[in-house]
């Protein structure tokens, strides 16, 4: 079941494009009310319309830049200065830096820290405390199955990932009792334009294996429907945690880092 038995708002962050818009999508054709959240005003404005088409209640739309310190904060200002009222938080807003960019641009280390452990612990704390007053709510973080193991490819989106599944857990067990479900999904790739946006090589085998945008969305919301603490979607998402967990290792770290960018470099 993705849906709840009555119209509910929800507010997805990276509701623009990819996840988070298969999110929108899906809560659409069910007839609840969107927050579409994002930077780009463009893709936002496409995106509510697509959302209002496939039966949206309402898609209202917020361009905002999560990567700055106080978006949190403006976020939910903006959203009672709206009289929204947030039934549903799902964080799907993410990016990826390479280890190329990492050790060039040390301001993208911002980014990450502010978007990934920043914004959305802030987000979860001040909607959440709102859900807990009305004993009523469901919180859906999107981590990785990268927070599992060391990844080659980069140094801070795995870690930052690693903290969305902890801080997950531990306010899905405190706020259970309030009637608030917190779910954390953590996906393996996802065939979406997230990978070539961040300029990530994705190996052909991972690549063969991509869970597509929607079918992963409707794993993570029938879990946060039903108060799952945490989701991996798909069969291949799944083997491919198990595996990268048992393969990426501090030991096997130079070989697998080796295979990585040999693949990069002749794929290039």
């Amino acid at each position: 079941m993705t849906h709840a038995p009555d119209t509910l708002t929800a507010l997805i962050t990276g509701g623009s494009s990819g996840l988070g818009e298969a999110c929108a999508l899906i809560l659409a054709r069910s007839g609840h009310r969107l927050i579409l959240v994002s930077e780009n005003q463009k893709e936002l404005a496409r995106a509510g319309r697509v959302c209002l088409d496939a039966g949206a209640a309402r898609a209202d739309t917020i361009c905002l830049d999560l990567t700055t310190r106080d978006a949190a904060e403006r976020l939910h200002g903006e959203c009672i200065a709206r009289g929204l009222v947030i039934d549903v938080l799902i964080n799907c807003a993410g990016i990826y830096p390479t280890i190329e960019r990492e050790l060039t641009d040390i301001s993208c280390i911002d980014a990450v820290v502010n978007l990934h452990v920043l914004a959305l612990t802030k987000l979860c704390l001040l909607f959440g405390r709102d859900m807990i007053a009305r004993r009523r709510g469901y919180i859906l973080n999107v981590s990785s199955i990268a927070s599992g193991f060391p990844d080659p490819a980069s140094l801070t989106y795995g870690p930052s990932k690693r903290y969305v599944r902890s801080f997950s857990e531990a306010i899905h067990c405190e706020w259970k009792e309030y009637g608030v479900k917190v779910t954390c999904m953590t996906p393996g790739g996802i065939s979406t334009n997230f990978f070539t946006a961040n300029n990530v090589f994705i190996p052909p085998i991972i690549r063969r294996t991509l869970i597509s945008a929607e079918d992963c969305a409707r794993a993570g919301l029938r879990a946060m429907f039903r108060g799952t603490r945490r989701v991996t979607p798909g069969l291949y998402g799944k083997l491919q945690s198990v595996i990268l967990s048992i393969i990426s290792r501090p030991l096997t770290y130079p070989l697998i880092k080796k295979s990585y960018f040999s693949m990069k470099n002749k794929a290039c």
